[in-house]
């Protein structure tokens, strides 16, 4: 939930500013219903009812795809209560609460027991634990020859312009889509697919909408250095995207793990 350049509001007032801009959004990062399930037609073969974990969840846009595209259970993982608490209530208005699990967790102490999932789905928040490091934390949780799908944050051109680096700074697993598919083989995942996004799935709704909640609350916040901070970074993430975007972008990965060490 907290990409590079987003300042992390470890305060309640900076945490209630922070939610009133990205918990507010259809999506919390980069992706579409569309993308979501252009990655479930990657995987080739689902038991009737498969177990599917969506690690970092966010307000759940994915989750409720994977409710519709699949048979099985969903269980919905987040840090933030509240973003559980989107997820289940647009879950009752689909009417696919049933097929619905949630958990308050830390993604980087979960409690499942090993090989518990058919699926392991994580959209745009890998990066919390690392991409190599999550791939491995993820692996532990999945059966032998079950599925992971991730999106990750990718470079698109060399030599990206120094503000676009200084950007991603944060974050320095940003690498190249080769680059990433040599970090899951080494993990022991088999790719059976990947595909960059296009510059809409930032822009439909995660950007455009976050413009408007910004201007929406500009000059009510004016003055007030917690909200004023959350709004420069958003202000400064969408610049970024606008002016460089054919430089980075978000990409799809689908993996399946293998049955061996080999």
């Amino acid at each position: 939930m907290w990409p590079p350049d987003r300042p992390r509001p470890f305060g309640i007032r900076s945490m209630e500013y922070f939610l009133q801009i990205y918990g507010s959004l259809p999506r919390a990062g980069p992706g579409s219903d569309e993308l979501t399930r252009r990655a479930v037609e990657m995987i080739p073969q689902l038991p009737d009812s498969p177990r599917i974990l969506d690690v970092g969840c966010g307000p759940g846009a994915q989750t409720l795809e994977l409710l519709r595209r699949t048979a099985g259970t969903v269980v919905a993982l987040d840090f933030l209560p509240e973003m559980i608490e989107r997820v289940s209530a647009s879950a009752e208005s689909a009417g696919l609460a049933g097929r619905l699990e949630t958990t308050v967790q830390d993604m980087g102490e979960m409690t499942f027991q090993p090989a518990s999932f058919d699926v392991i789905w994580s959209e745009g928040a890998i990066y919390n634990l690392g991409f190599e490091n999550g791939l491995r934390v993820f692996r532990e949780f999945v059966k032998p020859g079950g599925y992971v799908a991730i999106s990750e944050a990718v470079w698109l051109k060399s030599d990206p312009p120094a503000e676009v680096i200084e950007f991603w700074q944060e974050y320095p697993e940003i690498d190249t889509v080769a680059a990433k598919l040599k970090v899951a083989e080494r993990c022991r995942y088999e790719v059976l697919g990947h595909f960059v996004f296009p510059a809409n799935a930032w822009t439909d709704q995660y950007y455009d909408p976050m413009e408007e909640r910004i201007e929406e609350k500009r000059e009510e916040w004016s003055g007030i250095p917690e909200a004023e901070a959350v709004l420069t970074a958003a202000t400064k993430e969408i610049s970024v995207f606008r002016e460089y975007s054919d430089f980075f972008s978000y990409a799809f990965f689908v993996l399946r793990r293998k049955r061996n060490n080999k």
